[in-house]
């Protein structure tokens, strides 16, 4: 294992041990920040994977649009609104409503409605969708299948590492 993968690895240790803590479960002062810690070690290994070419682009209840084409770039996006309170992606679309780390628990698409065109809610009874601005990210169908996905990603990086 060379010095990146063992880094990797530890990142994905923690957030493994985050997402195991029943912290999302049993909420508490504390969840939002193992939530943003999650997003900020997430989006560190994803980038990693990123630049040395093993880059996870599934979308699977993903919402698609201009700024967001794949699993990376959704972590990418909600690691950026939870680290920078003012950013623009705190906001709903075209308004400016703010919406800061709301969940919803099982299944409730249509919790919110926004104008006449756009909801905000949970597609799954076994889920909970956490959202900043209109970003969404499923607890299970996101996060705990980037933690069982992203080991063997780690595990088969080259031994020779591009840097920076």
């Amino acid at each position: 294992m060379n010095d990146l993968q063992g880094e990797l690895a530890l990142e994905i240790k923690r957030c493994t041990e985050l997402f195991n803590s029943q912290i999302f479960i049993n909420y508490s002062v504390f969840t939002q920040s193992a939530f943003i810690e999650i997003l900020i070690r997430l989006d560190y290994v994803l980038q990693k994977l990123s630049k040395q070419g093993n880059r996870i682009n599934w979308t699977n209840d993903i919402q698609i649009n201009q700024d967001v084409a794949d699993v990376t770039d959704l972590v990418s996006n909600l690691r950026n609104a939870a680290c920078h309170n003012e950013s623009f992606l705190n906001y709903i679309s075209n308004s400016n409503i703010k919406f800061v780390f709301n969940s919803f628990n099982g299944k409730c698409p249509n919790a919110i409605q926004i104008g006449q065109n756009q909801t905000l809610g949970c597609e799954y009874e076994d889920d909970i969708a956490f959202y900043y601005g209109d970003k969404r990210i499923y607890l299970i169908r996101h996060i705990k299948r980037l933690l069982e996905d992203l080991p063997p990603y780690i595990k088969d990086l080259k031994s020779k590492i591009q840097t920076d």
